[in-house]
């Protein structure tokens, strides 16, 4: 694969942003011209404490994809929840309308629903599913692993993980207060009974979360509501030993790729 580090002024943000990508590359091969291949594409959304680097310097994520026809793109959020914040910046809409139209225009990227994967991991795993569940005619498919489904309900648990004063102020800055959120187009609960009830295209969902995580309630909570209340949707979850860090997470993407045909399957299989 080839890795670039990219920087562009992005028109919603109002700055510039750095993203980073993996491109397919035939190493050992005389270099042809392709002009028409186009790849599929699988955005990855870091957490909360991380950027868009994390995924190349903690997983073994080049390795995975290494002689294998799709480009990851890596954006940076900081820590915006990919949302258009109450007061901040509008993310989900440079996540979810500007990335799309960069990448195309940038890298030989498929446009194509069916060739288009989002996911991402804690802040990121809430990222990508509001992203999927708000444009469900953009994404094939999403994966979430141990996801921030709902931010106020992650704060309970954000004291083993980072200050809880910090984080409570970034989630009202975010969202403001909670009665807001509920039942918003920031609710992950709201956006899945929405989408269950269309008739457009659904995305396929992968979920998982280690049963050591400190959000392992608020995932477990999420795959009840989400059998219960939403059987229409392509949803499958799973569960394993497993902490809140890469541990977990590095093993799964492997599993996530496999799920979307983003690299052959193998005969090991991580989680239940």
């Amino acid at each position: 694969m080839a890795l670039l580090n990219v920087d562009f002024h992005s028109y919603y943000l109002g700055m510039d942003s750095p993203l980073t990508v993996l491109l397919p590359e035939k190493r050992g091969r005389k270099p042809e011209a392709a002009p028409d291949k186009k790849y599929p594409v699988l955005y990855l959304l870091h957490g909360h404490a991380d950027d868009n680097t994390a995924w190349i310097r903690k997983s073994d994520l080049e390795l995975l994809v290494r002689d294998h026809d799709v480009i990851v793109v890596m954006p940076s959020a900081h820590r915006s929840f990919y949302t258009n914040g109450k007061y901040g910046h509008l993310y989900f809409d440079y996540i979810t309308k500007e990335l799309p139209i960069v990448v195309s225009n940038f890298f030989p990227a498929s446009t194509r629903r069916e060739d288009t994967f989002i996911g991402g991991l804690s802040m990121g795993g809430y990222g990508a599913l509001k992203a999927a569940l708000s444009c469900p005619e953009q994404y094939a498919g999403v994966a979430a692993m141990s996801a921030a489904n709902s931010p106020f309900e992650a704060m309970k648990a954000a004291g083993t993980m980072f200050s809880v004063s910090d984080f409570m102020d970034n989630v009202y800055r975010i969202f403001g207060d909670e009665e807001e959120y509920k039942g918003s187009k920031d609710d992950l609960e709201y956006l899945a009974k929405q989408t269950a009830a269309s008739t457009g295209p659904k995305p396929r969902i992968y979920h998982s979360c280690g049963q050591q995580d400190p959000l392992y309630g608020l995932n477990v909570e999420f795959k009840q509501f989400m059998e219960t209340n939403c059987p229409e949707l392509d949803y499958h979850y799973c569960e394993c030993e497993g902490n809140h860090n890469w541990g977990f997470w590095n093993p799964q993407l492997k599993c996530i790729l496999e799920y979307f045909g983003l690299i052959p399957a193998s005969r090991e299989k991580s989680g239940t």
